[in-house]
C-alpha cells in the first residue's frame, strides 16, 4: 500500500479521535460509576490520580489529531475537504470548553486542602457534575471521530 502524506494525516486524525472519544467514553462508562462506590477521600484521591494522567496525554491527542485533520483538510482537494475542517473545529472545540466550563472547579478540587475548605459535600457534587461535563467531551470526541471516519471512507 503506497500511502501518500495526505492520506496518513487523514488516518492520523481519524485514529487520534477515535482513541480520544474511547477514553472519554471509558470514564464516563466505568471509571466514574466504580469511582462512585468508594469513601470521599479515596474517590477524590483517585479521581485526582486518573485526571493528572490522563490530562498528560488527552491534550495532546486533540492537539495532534486536530493539526492532522487540518492538514488533511489544507491537502485534500476533494469535494470532502471541508469535512476534515469541521472535524478539526470539533475536535478542537474540547479545549475552550474544558477551560471556561470545566477548568475552574477542577482546579478546586485539585488543590491538597479542598477537603477542608470546601468540604466533602461539594467535592461529592464536584466529582458527579464533573462527570456530566465530561460527558460533553466524551461526545465531542465521537462527533469528530464520526466526522472524520466518515470523510476517510467516503469515496
Amino acid at each position: 500500500m503506497d500511502l501518500c502524506l495526505k492520506d496518513m494525516l487523514k488516518i492520523e486524525a481519524t485514529a487520534l479521535a477515535g482513541l480520544f472519544a474511547g477514553n472519554a467514553m471509558y470514564i464516563n462508562a466505568a471509571a466514574h460509576p466504580a469511582r462512585k462506590n468508594l469513601d470521599t477521600a479515596v474517590c477524590r484521591k483517585v479521581w485526582k490520580e486518573e485526571f493528572l494522567r490522563a490530562k498528560k496525554f488527552q491534550g495532546g491527542m486533540v492537539v495532534a489529531g486536530t493539526i492532522a485533520g487540518l492538514g488533511a483538510f489544507y491537502l485534500d482537494e476533494s469535494d470532502r475537504r471541508m469535512l476534515w475542517l469541521a472535524g478539526s473545529g470539533v475536535f478542537l472545540s474540547i479545549f475552550p470548553y474544558t477551560l471556561i466550563f470545566m477548568f475552574p472547579d477542577i482546579k478546586k478540587n485539585l488543590a491538597d486542602d479542598v477537603m477542608e475548605t470546601a468540604g466533602e459535600t461539594w467535592i461529592r457534587n464536584h466529582i458527579n457534575r464533573w462527570n456530566k461535563q465530561h460527558m460533553v467531551r466524551t461526545v465531542l470526541g465521537f462527533t469528530s471521530f464520526g466526522i472524520f471516519l466518515y470523510a476517510l471512507c467516503k469515496n
